[in-house]
């Protein structure tokens, strides 16, 4: 994993532990949601031909 993916990952992690923490189960969903479309966003942009 590349840095950039990397801290995209701490940043949500940081993100939905404390929304763990203030048991903000609808938070964590969407969290997840915006995590998966930002990572396959980069990934896909880093795998396309230039």
């Amino acid at each position: 994993m590349d840095t950039t993916m990397t801290t995209l990952h701490e940043h949500y992690v940081r993100r939905v532990n404390a929304a763990v923490a203030e048991d903000r189960t609808d938070l964590v969903r969407d969290l997840y949601e915006e995590y998966f479309e930002e990572a396959l966003r980069r990934l896909l942009e880093t795998s396309a031909p230039a």
